[in-house]
């Protein structure tokens, strides 16, 4: 994939509210799922161990939500 070839960044919404980024203010991003390792922690049927994250077009931050 080149780079004229990657999705464009998306507006997201929270619970009603424009995601804006916490570093930066912008409000364009790339989603991403992410496994979660947790040491020590043993994971259950019913706990399912990712995330959402959100990665700020601009800067790069991620934004982590819990599925729910």
């Amino acid at each position: 994939m080149s780079l004229f070839d990657a999705p464009k960044p998306v507006r997201v919404e929270i619970k009603g509210h424009e995601l804006h980024c916490v570093i930066c203010r912008h409000n364009g991003f790339h989603r991403h799922q992410a496994k979660l390792e947790r040491a020590g922690l043993f994971t259950s049927d019913w706990m399912d161990p990712r995330a959402i994250c959100y990665e700020c077009d601009h800067c790069g931050y991620l934004h982590w939500f819990m599925p729910q």
